[in-house]
């Protein structure tokens, strides 16, 4: 039995979020264990070029629609060539290319990781995908696993919830100095407080929802702002823009972009909310949300919407508050609840980040995954000598 694996790991997503720092995180991990690690991604990308400046091998797949056969062929000759012992993918486009490749080429162990928690269709070739090509499929949140398993008919050894594992900063800064750093960088008052968001800047991250009720308390909340950290396009900024003055909070309101080291601005916080939204179809698309993790890990209290992938983390009234999604008196209620009940929040500050560090860190979710490479593993040498 091999303790040792060359694990090789496709995407076709182009930026850098909560998956790529998924796939990142978790190959850094596995590489300190002694396994060997192999990143096939978009040439150029954050990924192929943080994997590349790491030391990993890289391969460049564009995973275009014009590509397709040039694509496949590449993905054979890299599995002939390399013979690792996993794959695991990570998009639509690369998923569908590779597994087909990987079972051309007799990987023994092949995955399929579904990272969002829209719905997949019952269709002959999705029935091939999910049960056939690949055969274990990972999820970061209970309600995908759910759906998969009741569309596709699912064991329960096919499909396991997996949700990101972040890894621990070594320091963390004092919450005052941080507080007061942010402060001076945004060029406010020393004393300002903040109410933060980090991640994605889009719209269905709910971030509208955030500035509603923002507006409705902070006649209650003096020396309050709003810190939003995180990319999105101009189009979708300057729209919350005009309606943060629309609100008459123009003033109170700040967008940061970027953050490459964000552990300082978890700490400046007095909360961070999440406000998701659903899809169109009312379907919640947030993923187990690696933000409000990094959040509880730094003692930052949380707040979160009703939203599948954000239920998995937030134990309302033990790790954080839950309010309505979409709601924004009921956000305004919350936020309120965290900021005035300062024993309550702490106590559910102590419960949150005991939660993280058990079951949420990089360790953790390692030891799950190769738990499961062991045991397919144990599988596959049993039929071999019966």
């Amino acid at each position: 039995m091999i303790s040792l694996y060359k694990i090789l790991h496709t995407t076709c997503h182009t930026r850098w979020g909560s998956l790529e720092k998924r796939i990142f995180n978790e190959s850094v991990w596995m590489e300190k264990k002694g396994h060997k690690i192999i990143i096939v991604a978009p040439k150029d990308t954050h990924l192929f070029l943080k994997a590349k400046k790491h030391g990993f091998k890289v391969y460049g797949i564009e995973f275009n629609k014009l590509s397709i056969i040039k694509d496949y062929k590449l993905l054979k000759s890299t599995f002939y060539n390399e013979k690792p012992d996993i794959i695991n993918t990570h998009g639509n486009k690369d998923s569908r290319l590779a597994l087909f490749a990987a079972e051309k080429t007799r990987i023994p162990l092949r995955i399929l990781s579904r990272h969002n928690n829209a719905h997949v269709r019952n269709s002959w070739y999705n029935r091939r995908v999910y049960k056939k090509l690949c055969h274990y499929i990972f999820t970061t949140t209970d309600y995908t696993t759910k759906h998969l398993q009741k569309v596709f008919k699912l064991k329960p050894m096919q499909i396991f919830s997996i949700p990101n594992g972040i890894t621990e900063p070594g320091h963390l800064l004092e919450k005052a100095k941080a507080r007061k750093a942010l402060a001076q960088e945004l060029g406010l008052d020393p004393g300002t407080k903040f109410i933060g968001f980090v991640g994605r800047v889009s719209q269905d991250k709910g971030i509208s929802t955030l500035l509603e009720a923002f507006k409705k308390i902070k006649h209650k909340l003096l020396g309050y702002h709003l810190a939003i950290a995180g990319e999105g396009t101009n189009e979708y900024i300057n729209s919350l823009k005009s309606l943060a003055r629309n609100l008459q909070i123009e003033t109170q309101i700040h967008f940061t972009g970027f953050k490459k080291d964000v552990w300082p601005f978890y700490r400046a916080l007095a909360c961070k909310v999440l406000p998701s939204s659903l899809d169109i179809k009312g379907v919640p698309f947030e993923e187990t949300p690696q933000a409000l993790i990094e959040a509880m890990i730094c003692e930052c209290p949380v707040i979160g919407s009703k939203n599948d992938g954000i239920v998995d983390i937030i134990d309302h009234e033990k790790t954080g508050l839950l309010f309505k999604t979409n709601d924004s008196s009921d956000l305004a209620d919350k936020i309120l609840q965290t900021l005035q009940y300062e024993g309550i929040t702490k106590e559910r500050i102590k419960t949150a980040r005991d939660l993280v560090k058990k079951h949420h860190t990089i360790d953790a979710m390692g030891r799950d995954i190769i738990r499961i490479y062991r045991l397919h593993q144990i599988k596959m040498e049993k039929q071999y000598l019966f």
